[in-house]
């Protein structure tokens, strides 16, 4: 997996920071919140797939992701979010 991809630099954060995966969460689109962005934290259990974030028992499809951010602040955001925000 390239490290430029969502997924790529999900799976870098999980194998590399996998200690410190607290300090990161991904922000997602939601069309059922207001504002139609949600933010979810990072754990132990996330699994990185080529088409999908699992957290937990939560799944989230990676074409959703809008923002990867460490300790709040963004370390990547897809070109394209600048129109939702």
């Amino acid at each position: 997996m390239k490290d430029n991809t969502i997924a790529g630099m999900l799976n870098k954060i999980a194998w590399v920071d996998k200690v410190n995966l607290y300090r990161y969460s991904v922000v997602v689109i939601d069309r059922l919140r207001p504002g139609g962005l949600r933010e979810v934290r990072l754990s132990e259990s996330v699994k990185v797939l080529k088409d999908r974030l699992i957290i937990g028992e939560t799944t989230i499809p990676i074409h959703r992701v809008v923002e990867i951010r460490r300790d709040g602040e963004p370390i990547w955001v897809r070109k394209s979010a600048s129109v939702r925000k």
